[in-house]
């Protein structure tokens, strides 16, 4: 599985995490739906993947469920994964121009982020 693919969520995945979230708070689909202000037909069809779920509903969908929004997109990464997806993104980039402004943020970041010594 090309690494980037771990970031994509179908549908139907997005639609699982949806019942999955609503399930753990023990919400029924009709009470989610309600509380969204959706009808019970189109939760049903968001979470077997039938229909898809508008962007702009799940931060609503979020709040209602508990969760935060990254909840329906967060994949199992692990941290070789991220360095590969970094490079991958890296080489993406359409010249060597930018590619020296995004290789001097990250050291820019990379030194606001390291620990301070506190042996002054």
């Amino acid at each position: 599985m090309p690494v980037l693919d771990i970031l994509v969520v179908t549908q139907s995945e997005l639609g699982q995490r949806i019942r999955q979230a609503r399930d753990n708070i023990g919400m029924s689909q009709r009470d989610f739906s309600q509380a969204v202000g959706k009808d019970q037909t189109a939760i049903s069809e968001y979470e077997t993947g039938k229909r898809k779920v508008p962007a702009v509903e799940l931060s609503i969908f979020a709040q209602v469920l508990q969760v935060p929004v990254s909840y329906f997109y967060e994949g199992d990464i692990q941290p070789d994964d991220l360095e590969h997806i970094l490079l991958r993104e890296f080489r993406a980039l359409p010249n060597a121009e930018a590619k020296q402004h995004v290789l001097q943020m990250v050291r820019a970041l990379s030194s606001l982020l390291k620990p301070q010594s506190n042996s002054e």
